[in-house]
C-alpha cells in the first residue's frame, strides 16, 4: 500500500526535498567481536515482508567457530556484514567472511556508537546489522589482503628500528657508566670505527692494539681516542657491552631479512616506488612504508583532502555558530602520519625546494611542529596527484617566503606607522632628514 506523501504546513517557509531511509541490502549481518567470542545477528528485510526478521547467535572466535559462523550466515543468504574496527580482533572474522565472498564493512567505533546505557553484545550486533542494512555510516578504508599483510611486516620493521635505537641508547649509557666517553670522540659509536673499538674492548685488546686498526679519517683524533681508552671497563661492564652488541647484531639481521622480504613483495609496484622516491625527503624505506600504508589503489579516496583527513595530517574541522574553532588534527593513520612527518622534516632541510621555503614560512607564522605537520599535509596531497596521474615530482620553485611577505606586508606597515617607526608622507614628498 502506497503511503501518502506529507505536505508542508500552510505558511511554512523553506525549500523541501524528498528524504528517505532505504534498505540498501535486504540480508545483512552484524558482528560484535571479542577476543574469544563473536556475537552475530542476521537481519532479513526482504521486499514484501511486513516486518524485518532477525536472529542472534554466539560463536567462538577460534577457527572452528569462525567456520560455523560463516556457514550460518551464508545459509540465510546474507550478502554483506558489518563490524567495529577495535583492536586487532576484527581481522580474523573479517578475513573469514571476505574469503566466503561477502561484502564486509569495517566501521569506526565512534561512528556507530549506540545510546549510552544500552550496551550489550546482542544490542551491538543488532545495531551494526541495521547500520549495514540502511547505510547509516561510512565504512573505513581497508586495503586488500596482500597489503594488510605487508602492513604488519612494515610496522614490525618500525618496531625493530625503535628497538635498535633503544639498545643504542643503553650502549651509550653503559659506556658512560664505566668512564668510556666514546660518544664524545666519534659521531657514531656503531659505525665502522666504533664497532672496531667496541669489539676490541670486548675481546680484551689494549688501546695500542685497537688504534692501528682504525680508518685514516679518524687518526687525527688519535690523541683524543688514546685518552678515552685509558678508562678500562670492569668485568660487569664488559658483560653488558658484549650482551648489548649481540642484541644489536640480532636486530640488524632481522632488519635485513625484513627489508629483503619487503623488496621482494613490492616488486610489482616498483614503478610507484620510483615515483615516490622523486619527492625530496623520501628515501627507499620511506617510499615502501608510504605505499604499503596507502595501498595499491587510491580510488577509495575521492579527493586529496579526504586522503589527508584519513592520514591525520589535515587541520581540524570544527565550525559552530558561524565561528571556526581551533581543533587539532585527528589521529588518523598513526604509522603513515609519523612517516610523512619524518619525510617532511627531511624535505624542509633540502635547500631550493618548495618544502624548504614552505616550512620556513609556516614556522614564522606558527609553531615548529605545526609547520612540520602542514608540510606533511602538502607532501601527501602532492603524492596523491603523482600516483593518480602517474607522473614524477617536479618542484614548481614557489618562493613561500615572498608570498608570506606579500600577504603580511600591509599589516606590518600599518603597525610600524601606528607605533611611530614610519612617518606618513604624500606621494613624491622627499623623506625628512634625521
Amino acid at each position: 500500500m502506497t503511503q501518502a506523501v506529507p505536505k508542508p504546513a500552510p505558511g511554512a517557509t523553506g525549500s523541501f526535498s524528498p528524504d528517505s531511509l532505504d534498505v540498501l541490502r535486504p540480508r545483512v549481518a552484524g558482528l560484535d567481536v571479542h577476543k574469544m567470542q563473536v556475537t552475530t545477528t542476521v537481519r532479513l528485510c526482504d521486499p514484501g515482508a511486513e516486518r524485518p526478521l532477525r536472529a542472534t547467535r554466539e560463536f567462538s572466535a577460534l577457527p572452528a567457530g569462525l567456520r560455523a559462523m560463516t556457514d550460518w550466515v551464508l545459509s540465510h543468504g546474507v550478502t554483506a556484514a558489518a563490524m567495529e574496527g577495535t583492536g586487532i580482533f576484527w581481522k580474523a572474522p573479517y578475513e573469514a567472511l571476505e574469503e566466503a565472498g561477502l561484502e564486509v564493512e569495517l566501521f569506526h567505533a565512534q561512528h556507530v556508537r549506540q545510546i549510552r546505557g544500552r550496551k550489550t553484545d546482542r544490542n551491538d550486533s543488532i545495531w551494526l546489522a541495521r547500520v549495514c542494512q540502511y547505510g547509516l555510516a561510512t565504512p573505513s578504508y581497508v586495503p586488500p589482503k596482500p597489503f594488510r599483510d605487508l602492513r604488519q611486516t612494515s610496522r614490525y620493521r618500525r618496531t625493530l628500528t625503535a628497538d635498535r635505537s633503544r639498545l643504542k641508547n643503553r650502549l651509550h649509557k653503559a659506556l658512560d657508566h664505566c668512564g668510556l666517553r666514546l660518544g664524545g670522540a666519534l659521531t657514531d659509536i656503531l659505525g665502522l670505527n666504533g664497532r672496531r673499538i667496541l669489539d676490541g674492548l670486548v675481546a680484551g685488546r689494549t688501546a695500542e692494539q685497537i688504534l692501528p686498526t682504525l680508518s685514516g679519517h679518524v687518526r687525527r683524533k688519535r690523541e683524543l681516542l688514546e685518552q678515552v681508552l685509558e678508562a678500562r671497563p670492569d668485568a660487569y661492564s664488559l658483560f653488558r657491552l658484549r650482551d648489548l652488541l649481540q642484541r644489536i647484531d640480532e636486530v640488524d639481521r632481522s632488519l635485513a631479512d625484513v627489508d629483503e622480504l619487503l623488496a621482494l613483495s613490492l616488486q610489482p609496484w616498483e614503478d610507484r616506488l620510483r615515483l615516490l622516491e622523486t619527492v625530496p625527503g623520501i628515501d627507499r624505506g620511506s617510499a615502501c612504508a608510504i605505499l604499503i600504508e596507502l595501498g595499491p589503489d587510491l580510488g577509495a579516496f575521492r579527493k586529496a583532502s579526504h586522503l589527508a583527513a584519513w592520514a591525520g595530517v589535515a587541520p581540524g574541522n570544527h565550525k559552530s555558530a558561524g565561528k571556526r574553532l581551533k581543533r587539532g588534527a585527528r589521529k588518523g593513520n598513526p604509522m603513515l602520519k609519523t612517516t610523512l612527518a619524518e619525510c617532511a622534516l627531511g624535505a624542509a632541510r633540502t635547500q631550493g625546494t618548495q618544502f624548504h621555503s614552505y616550512h620556513k614560512a609556516r614556522r614564522a607564522a606558527g609553531r615548529y611542529k605545526q609547520a612540520t605537520l602542514a608540510t606533511a599535509h602538502k607532501m601527501l596531497r602532492i603524492i596523491y596527484a603523482m600516483l593518480r596521474d602517474n607522473k614524477p615530482y617536479r618542484d614548481p620553485g614557489v618562493d613561500y617566503d615572498k608570498l608570506l611577505v606579500q600577504r603580511n606586508a600591509p599589516r606590518w606597515l600599518r603597525k610600524l606607522k601606528q607605533h611611530g617607526f614610519l612617518e606618513e608622507r604624500s606621494p613624491g614628498e622627499a623623506p625628512s632628514a634625521s
